[in-house]
């Protein structure tokens, strides 16, 4: 039964490796997705999206095609910040009444890996689940040292009802803090929710 051997094959993913924390003043757990495998089927795993996305492929190739028909623009797309900035914008609508920031402490990563997570983000079905914090940080992606992070800084759960409100989120800091000042494009920075949570776009290692 496919769901069964997606099933296993991501609950016997065993330990992730466990990235460095943000930094000194930030703790670090993994993150919790619940992921919808089948049409009113949800399984809880951990780890970052492409870890989740790798497992899935494996155990069942269509799982995609048969689950998420439309994951969405981004792969492959033009990774120019005029391009990008008005559509990324416009996208993070739920980020109204927040702040951010480029760079600063954060430092800037290649900007192509973004896309092809974001795209991930958007094809999956579920919830996102964080431990109370404040400032505790899940690696949300990281690929080609490109990463993503989401950052709970209430004292409460946080749950969010779409993994599209970090692509947003994502996409909302490429728009603002892309950058060509060395060369390929690349991009930094921090986007704080009204609700008390953020997210960090960064160079790490991976």
């Amino acid at each position: 039964m496919k769901l069964a051997a997606v099933a296993a094959a991501l609950f016997s993913m065993g330990a992730l490796a466990t990235p460095a924390p943000v930094s000194d003043t930030y703790h670090f757990t993994d993150l919790e997705w619940q992921v919808e495998v089948a049409p009113g089927q949800t399984i809880a795993v951990n780890g970052t999206i492409e870890a989740v996305a790798a497992q899935l492929h494996k155990s069942d190739p269509n799982w995609q095609n048969n689950n998420h028909p439309n994951p969405g623009a981004g792969a492959g797309a033009d990774a120019t910040v005029t391009t990008t900035t008005a559509a990324a914008v416009k996208r993070a609508t739920d980020f109204g009444g927040g702040s951010y920031f480029c760079g600063a402490r954060w430092p800037y990563a290649p900007l192509g890996p973004y896309w092809e997570g974001m795209r991930y983000l958007r094809s999956l079905k579920g919830q996102v689940h964080m431990p109370p914090g404040p400032r505790l940080c899940s690696r949300v992606s990281c690929s080609r040292d490109s990463a993503v992070y989401i950052c709970n800084d209430r004292t409460e759960d946080l749950y969010l009802d779409s993994f599209e409100r970090i692509a947003d989120g994502v996409g909302y800091i490429i728009g603002w803090c892309s950058t060509l000042a060395w060369g390929p494009t690349q991009v930094a920075g921090q986007l704080f929710h009204p609700d008390n949570w953020n997210i960090i776009v960064r160079r790490d290692s991976c």
